[in-house]
């Protein structure tokens, strides 16, 4: 199996706060999400973990500005026109929000009253000028704001204080509206537009000036997508054709093969993986098959067998820990020409320590001593 596929698209979120003088490296949290994009880690965890994809979304075109609501969870977030997340909003509840219940910023406590607060956490928080309802701390190119009403402590901002920190973009392709528009409304119904004197195309449904719902691109070397889109991202369900290379059918995260997909892989020829997918890569429980008759099926991380699986090869079966790729800790191994059974423990690869054999039809066990996979033998 290759161990770095090929890949031609993609692009979103991370935040800390301290306990006693100040943010520290060991919280990092909420802050540690400001800054990234919707697949990088460890924001993509921590949207997975708060449901973001029951959550309203909204695309505003002053800014322009994504949001993502999520009335349940009491959140709000705001992110530009690159994905980059610049704004955490936490609230209390009211007549839109409920409360939020994961853990807050500097272990503030929502009702907390202003002079509570300053007993509890020191800290050198600023008044804003003409409202006493708000505090604000900066540091680091972060900003926290506190809202109190007469109830305490009901809102909590953290937000970019200045610039954004640059999001590394990674050299993927977004589709943004700078082509020649050929037919249609490229702009909140459905059109086609190409770009670099036709060397790229895409037809399909706009909104606010972007490829948003179904649609088709390709471009000039036989590249194509085929489904869903969203603010000019592969975005959902879809086909994508990457020529020489392979053809994946599945989820799509910001152009990434992202969720449950199927891969037939072009580059090794015949080569196939079903499963789930992260940022563009195996990760999680799927098959990878050579053909029909060897396989692995377990957990996968970085494009490599990692975790519980079982291999399975025309000579017979091993089942057990695998880490990149090789077999790893206990590993129960079935040899069909021998009707032989062996138990024991790899490193890295290779067989060390005591292994256990037995004959499938006879149920005789026999024991051997391995040594950096050495057969020792005690004379």
């Amino acid at each position: 199996m290759k161990n770095t596929l090929p890949i031609l698209i993609s692009i979103l979120l991370s935040i800390s706060f301290a306990k006693a003088y100040g943010p520290k490296d060991k919280d990092i949290e909420l802050s540690n999400l400001i800054g990234k994009r919707i697949f990088q880690a460890p924001l993509i965890e921590w949207l997975e973990k708060n449901s973001y994809k029951t959550a309203v979304e909204e695309i505003r075109t002053d800014g322009p500005e994504f949001i993502i609501k999520h009335y349940e969870k009491g959140y709000l977030m705001k992110y530009d026109i690159n994905m980059v997340l610049n704004t955490i909003t936490l609230y209390k509840g009211g007549s839109s929000y409920k409360m939020y219940k994961g853990r807050l910023p500097l272990n503030l406590k929502f009702g907390m009253k202003r002079d509570s607060l300053y007993k509890v956490i020191d800290l050198r928080f600023e008044e804003v000028e003409d409202n006493p309802y708000v505090l604000t701390r900066s540091w680091n190119n972060h900003r926290l704001e506190l809202y109190f009403s007469s109830k305490g402590l009901n809102q909590i901002n953290i937000l970019a204080n200045d610039t954004l920190p640059t999001a590394d973009d990674m050299g993927y392709v977004r589709l943004v509206p700078n082509g020649t528009i050929v037919s249609g409304d490229c702009d909140s119904i459905s059109g086609k537009m190409t770009w670099d004197n036709e060397t790229a195309m895409y037809e399909g449904e706009w909104k606010n000036s972007m490829p948003h719902g179904r649609g088709y691109f390709i471009d000039q070397n036989n590249n194509w997508y085929k489904g869903e889109f969203r603010y000019g991202y592969f975005w959902g369900k879809g086909q994508l054709s990457v020529a020489d290379y392979y053809l994946y059918e599945g989820g799509f995260l910001m152009s990434r093969r992202h969720g449950t997909g199927n891969c037939k892989f072009r580059v090794p020829k015949g080569e196939t993986y079903e499963g789930q997918w992260k940022e563009d890569q195996m990760n999680g429980l799927g098959k990878y098959s050579t053909n029909a008759t060897v396989y692995y099926y377990g957990n996968m991380e970085n494009d490599k067998f990692n975790g519980k699986g079982k291999l399975v090869t025309n000579e017979g079966w091993m089942e057990g820990t695998f880490k990149e790729g090789l077999p790893n800790g206990n590993i129960k191994q079935y040899i069909k020409l021998e009707n032989t059974m062996i138990e024991g423990s790899w490193v890295d690869g290779k067989r060390e320590g005591k292994f256990k054999l037995t004959n499938t039809e006879t149920k005789k066990e026999t024991f051997k001593l391995f040594q950096n996979d050495i057969e020792i033998i005690d004379k």
